[in-house]
């Protein structure tokens, strides 16, 4: 091709990228990503993990949780400026920095993805969590008096394969735009609901003093057993806000919107402009995913705090679920149990898709990127996806029938491996991108002095927590 037709070429190109939108409501009207990432989190960190961390502790690890929520901001807008600019999946972003590789890939990429393996036990506690929830409203296991346990456990069982028997169904021919019009959908109703909540505590026995509060804001344990809360630290960390998995996930999800399509490439006219109206809806995406996050979560462990911290009741078993309705019934009132587990259902439901799905996305790109999947061939991509997506539910339901009873803990477990490995690791990786970036529409001073303050907050969080941890 001459260079007359390839500059041709590149304007009929051009013409067919989708400005960027005007104005703050076509902005929110292009928003998307950050929404999923904000559904895929809610299910496991804002609903069971906060308000069990707040029976434990109180009010005393507010300031970790606002920490947690905000402090990803800055990484979650370069890990994603750097996919938008460069139209580039977190294996090829990796690929592209420095150091050893295996096959052209990076060793980064695959030792994350193995590690996330252990964080996954969280959906398997997601997915029992669920099925509890769903015996609670409709027992489908009866037996004889006196054995209502064995009873409860067979009809967990059952639910559990006919949940992910139902998460095949969806994850089989799902897309991107049905994952986010349902997530978008869930994330305002319990956001809502959350806030209500909050608001109408403040009428009740259990209302939040600004004593409480302020108290939560101090940067201590409050005398509580510094092993314990080094552990409660690590797993907030790694549970709330985009996660070390969400942040390796946000890139799929901007491609798949079209972000990248539609920023085109360098060689095209109007490609600057272009490239920086699109980080502009990406920036607002992100702060709308971390309000959110923020918000839902400062609603749930305030809630927690002010209705079990003292009450000496262990949030755990299949109906942990049940337990935290709690949360809504003694302040809503009787009426309003089970309006809080449908609610729940939907957010777990959700949080169990959006996760599977992602996981999948992430295998599939690091066998395109070592060469067993071809690339560019979206049968082959989509069969892969089906794949993975059947082995890990397949496992997701193996562990939950037999060794998944507890599923708090195996939330926080996973949340636990997510914040001490997961977040650092990625975090660096994301350094690394970020000033790699094209120049011209690189972040700016301001943006790269606040994204190296993450990181060093993040890392001293971990490593303080890890030294109190031994030492408590």
């Amino acid at each position: 091709m001459n260079d007359q037709s390839h500059n041709s070429q590149t304007d009929a190109d051009a013409a067919t990228r989708r400005a960027p939108p005007p104005g703050i409501l076509g902005t929110l009207a292009a928003i998307g990503p950050g929404i999923v990432v904000t559904g895929s989190v809610i299910g496991s960190g804002e609903l069971i993990n906060t308000p069990v961390q707040a029976a434990r502790f109180g009010f005393v690890l507010l300031w970790a949780v606002i920490l947690s929520c905000v402090i990803k901001y800055f990484l979650q807008v370069e890990i994603g400026r750097h996919a938008l600019v460069h139209n580039r999946t977190p294996f090829d972003a990796l690929n592209a920095l420095p150091g050893p590789k295996w096959r052209g890939t990076s060793w980064i990429g695959p030792i994350f993805v193995l590690g996330s393996v252990l964080t996954a036990a969280a959906l398997v506690g997601i997915l029992r969590a669920t099925a509890g929830l769903l015996h609670t409203l409709v027992p489908l296991w009866t037996s004889a008096e006196g054995s209502e346990e064995v009873a409860q456990s067979y009809s967990v069982d059952l639910w559990c394969v006919i949940v992910v028997g139902i998460s095949f169904a969806l994850l089989w021919g799902g897309t991107y735009r049905h994952i986010e019009k349902v997530i978008t959908l869930l994330v305002g109703v319990f956001s809502v609901s959350v806030v209500v909540g909050l608001v109408l505590i403040q009428g009740t026995e259990y209302r939040v003093t600004a004593e409480q509060f302020f108290s939560g804001l101090k940067f201590s344990f409050g005398g509580h057993d510094p092993k314990l809360a080094a552990f409660a630290v690590i797993s907030l960390l790694g549970a709330l806000g985009a996660t070390g998995n969400e942040l390796f996930m946000y890139p799929y999800w901007i491609l798949e919107k079209g972000y990248g399509r539609d920023v085109g490439t360098p060689d095209e006219p109007g490609w600057i402009e272009r490239t920086k109206g699109w980080i502009r809806v990406l920036q607002v995406d992100v702060f709308v995913c971390t309000a959110l996050a923020t918000l839902t979560t400062l609603g749930y462990f305030l809630i927690g705090a002010a209705v079990f911290y003292g009450s000496n009741q262990e949030l755990a078993g299949d109906e942990i679920v049940k337990q935290l309705s709690m949360m809504y019934t003694n302040t809503y009132g009787e009426w309003s149990k089970n309006l809080f587990l449908l609610g729940a259902f939907c957010t777990l439901f959700s949080t169990l898709i959006v996760g599977t799905a992602a996981f999948a996305r992430m295998w599939c790109d690091m066998f395109v990127s070592l060469g067993w999947v071809p690339r560019d061939n979206s049968l082959a991509w989509r069969r892969c996806l089906r794949g993975v997506q059947t082995v890990y539910l397949a496992a997701f339901l193996g562990i939950a029938v037999f060794a998944g009873k507890t599923p708090a803990n195996l939330v926080i477990f996973g949340q636990y491996v997510s914040g001490l490995f997961g977040t650092p690791l990625l975090m660096i990786a994301i350094c690394g991108m970020a000033f790699r970036t094209d120049s011209r529409v690189r972040m700016g001073k301001v943006s790269a002095v606040l994204l190296m303050v993450s990181v060093v907050v993040i890392a001293g969080c971990v490593v303080v927590s890890l030294f109190l941890k031994s030492a408590g």
